[in-house]
């Protein structure tokens, strides 16, 4: 006769917190424990190389080594999470325009500049970042400049460095006369970091495009005098150090060093800036209207504003973009206080201001950007104030600021770097024509 002698079912105990980090402690020490010297110098060897490269990419975003352990992980989690809903797509983007590569990217920059924003404003995360991009940028652009044929020569004005992009080999007239077209463009980073080394591969694609777009429509006056087209990106003091109103002064004195030591015309100059330097490029367009307007330049670029400082956008509803509240709010804090009525506080919010009397401004903006609200307030404030004059350029499924973005990785970025390069050369061109029949304003 067989017996059969049911058992009751232990209890499942579960870990509390503090004894599974106990258990983990022990089997990490156990493992410790186990290695050889030789192999224990090897494991810390490459952890700490690992965690230098992580503290070096990721300067800007941690405020102490625990907070970076953090930081690393969730954008290890991002970056899986990102590839493994692009394979459930069947291995197709989220949107038609991007790439895998933009999608991870903007992913990881998403997470960083929206959980940990606030921490590029502390002194020394933006001075890393600043840094990080002077010799990233220098990297990426010496590739762009091979390619497109262009130089960079760095200068010092007021105590920065700025940069020259031109054509390694302009072309010659047979008159041997030269016109001069300059961009002026202010670069983003919120007013706190990046560099215009950073810009260097953008700077060298307007130039070659607005180069070869005003070679076709001016290809009959060039034996009357060559056409040199020209970028300046030029740099200025950045907060948290230097606040409002010193960034808009430097964007002004380097407008006025293409007018006294370059000795440039007006019509000859359009200014451009992206994000935080599209704010700049506002700034120059009123105080030269206020104070001297026969100095106005030919014309302006906006590439998605940061121009309202009372209000930004939100990242809830603009899930996709590569920014969000966190960053916004500590620029905010940071760029200008925010002290009596909106109105008052000037060109520091230029979607307050009077927009009368300014030159053409084309203002390229993007459906996913969380800053569109604030391209969207400056175009009909504008429209309200009379302006007739101003372009307001949507593109579809991208976020702010893609058309800085390489061609490699977002090859959406070239429909923006064309749409911006034409405006600029219908309007040199346009400025040009007007001067021909021997009246050209020349300059060596």
């Amino acid at each position: 006769m067989v017996s059969v002698r049911l058992l009751a079912p232990r209890p499942t105990r579960l870990l509390t917190p503090v004894k599974a980090l106990r258990l983990l402690q022990s089997r990490l020490i156990a493992v410790l424990v186990s290695l050889n010297a030789a192999k224990l110098r090897r494991l810390l060897l490459r952890g700490g190389s690992l965690y230098g490269a992580f503290a070096l990419l990721l300067g800007g975003f941690y405020r102490h080594p625990l907070e970076l352990v953090e930081v690393t992980a969730r954008v290890n989690f991002t970056i899986v999470r990102t590839v493994l809903a692009y394979v459930l797509r069947g291995c197709k983007p989220l949107y038609p325009e991007w790439t895998l590569g933009f999608e991870v990217v903007r992913a990881v920059v998403r997470l960083t500049l929206s959980g940990y924003g606030d921490r590029l404003l502390l002194p020394q995360n933006a001075q890393h970042v600043r840094w990080q991009s002077e010799w990233v940028g220098t990297a990426l652009g010496f590739v762009s400049t091979r390619q497109l044929g262009t130089s960079v020569e760095p200068f010092q004005h007021m105590g920065l460095e700025h940069l020259w992009i031109r054509s390694r080999t302009p072309p010659v007239a047979k008159s041997g006369r030269v016109h001069r077209v300059v961009v002026l463009y202010y670069h983003g980073g919120g007013f706190a970091v990046m560099s215009p080394r950073w810009y260097i591969a953008f700077a060298s694609e307007v130039q070659s495009r607005v180069a070869k777009l005003l070679h076709a429509q001016l290809g009959e006056h060039d034996d009357d005098a060559a056409i040199h087209v020209q970028v300046l990106l030029a740099n200025y003091r950045k907060i948290p150090e230097h606040p409002y109103p010193l960034p808009c002064d430097d964007a002004l004195s380097m407008y006025e060093y293409l007018l006294t030591h370059e000795k440039l015309s007006p019509s000859q100059i359009i200014l451009g800036g992206d994000s935080a330097g599209g704010a700049l490029v506002m700034s120059t367009l009123l105080r030269i209207r206020n104070h001297q307007p026969v100095n106005t330049p030919l014309a302006a670029l906006l590439v998605c504003p940061f121009i309202d400082m009372e209000s930004g956008g939100n990242e809830h509803e603009y899930p996709h973009c590569i920014i969000g509240d966190r960053l916004g709010i500590a620029i905010y804090a940071n760029y200008l206080p925010k002290e009596g009525d909106v109105w008052s506080w000037g060109d520091a919010s230029p979607a307050h201001c009077d927009l009368q009397g300014l030159p053409p401004v084309y203002i390229q903006a993007a459906e996913l950007d969380y800053l569109l609200p604030n391209s969207k307030r400056l175009y009909e404030k504008a429209k309200a104030d009379g302006a007739t004059d101003w372009t307001m350029d949507v593109h579809k499924n991208l976020p702010h600021v893609f058309s800085t973005f390489p061609t490699l990785l977002l090859p959406s970025a070239s429909q923006g770097l064309d749409a911006l390069a034409g405006f600029a050369a219908r309007h040199f061109a346009s400025s040009i024509k007007k001067t021909q029949d021997g009246h050209v304003a020349l300059t060596a």
